[in-house]
């Protein structure tokens, strides 16, 4: 959703994250117009990244996620929901493999 933008830009401005996760970020043509410098600023941050977004997503294409992604400085984690839709992904169905990724990263850091 469009807390992902607004959230991925209070990265580096509080001390206390240690990392970013989205949920399907909205890396697509009228998010990038709309929330290109919350886009920078998450990007730059050398603070560890995982974005999860489902193939299907309506917003951002996995191209134009891998391309916005090859830039980002520091850790960078994608992990790919086939066939999943960006509303599928953020519906119940989905509830206990977001909070495992989540889980596993947070492990990591």
């Amino acid at each position: 959703g469009v807390g992902a933008p607004i959230a991925g830009s209070a990265v580096d401005q509080v001390e206390q994250v240690v990392g970013y996760v989205s949920l399907g970020y909205p890396f697509g043509m009228l998010a990038s117009i709309l929330f290109g410098r919350h886009h920078k600023a998450v990007l730059q941050s050398s603070k560890p990244k995982l974005f999860v977004m489902g193939t299907q997503d309506g917003f951002t294409s996995v191209k134009q996620l891998q391309n916005k992604l090859s830039s980002a400085a520091g850790r960078v984690e994608t992990h790919l929901i086939e066939g999943a839709s960006h509303f599928q992904m953020e519906g119940p169905a989905y509830d206990a493999q977001m909070v495992n990724l989540i889980l596993e990263f947070i492990a990591s850091l």
